[in-house]
């Protein structure tokens, strides 16, 4: 059963390793957990600032593009819980983690069941603020000249609405919280429509060339989605230019 949207708490999954990546967030989805997941620091950093995480999972081998490494970037900027992983012999590393304000740290090795039950078990705790907290932002996804609120489905372009059916939404949703990343026509299937979908995969093409042509009639300068040939699809370079841009400027940080 796919979560709510607004009731699913949001896992945001930054490790190195593509497979583990696939199997940690597969793992997460199937119990209940919105996740959003990136290989990359660049994309990582946007997505804490977009995605409003309550619980954040962080390779401790990755750099922060401002400096030092991705764990203690994340650690300065969001509020979330913070999970750090490591191989199983990088004791030293772990320690570190620990001593800087990790709430946990887990092997790279570790199952997914423990994993999902390592992150059932911190949310059941208090969480401890640093940083200003506005829950009527926790369903607001801001990227650049874009605003998705999830809570009212609704998308908006530099504050002008888009007329949009609940299936664009639905897409353009899933692309919004992996920024950088492509989304395969099977993920975006089962995200949108469930696991036992059966028919045409370019249903999504469909829905998604729709969405384009809205989008682009109130931004026509600005390319909104970028098709990867024979992959599937992902936010273009335009928009992550101006997310990147508009996040060094402000260093805003919308809160869950």
């Amino acid at each position: 059963m796919e979560p709510d949207a607004q009731l699913a708490p949001r896992v945001l999954l930054a490790v190195a390793d593509p497979m583990l990546r696939r199997v940690a967030s597969s793992a997460l989805r199937t119990r209940g957990y919105s996740v959003s997941a990136t290989t990359e620091e660049e994309a990582a950093l946007t997505l804490a600032r977009s995605f409003s995480p309550d619980v954040i999972m962080v390779d401790l081998d990755l750099s922060s593009p401002e400096g030092g490494s991705l764990f203690d970037t994340m650690r300065a900027l969001s509020d979330a819980y913070i999970v750090g992983i490591a191989p199983p012999d990088a004791d030293n590393a772990r320690i570190r983690a620990l001593r800087s304000g990790a709430d946990d740290v887990v092997s790279s090795m570790m199952h997914p069941d423990e994993l999902a039950a390592r992150c059932q078990a911190m949310l059941r705790r208090p969480r401890q603020l640093h940083s200003r907290w506005d829950p009527m932002q926790a369903s607001i996804i801001s990227l650049g000249a874009l605003t998705v609120d999830v809570g009212r489905k609704e998308i908006r372009v530099n504050n002008l609405d888009v007329a949009v059916t609940r299936i664009e939404f639905a897409l353009f949703e899933q692309l919004c919280r992996r920024p950088a990343e492509v989304c395969s026509r099977q993920e975006l299937l089962e995200e949108v429509w469930g696991p036992n979908w059966v028919g045409d995969t370019h249903v999504v093409d469909v829905h998604l060339s729709n969405l384009r042509r809205k989008l682009q009639m109130i931004e026509p300068d600005l390319r909104f989605i970028h098709t990867v040939r024979g992959v599937g699809f992902r936010l273009s370079n335009d928009l992550l230019r101006t997310l990147t841009d508009a996040s060094r400027d402000t260093r805003t940080l919308i809160s869950a």
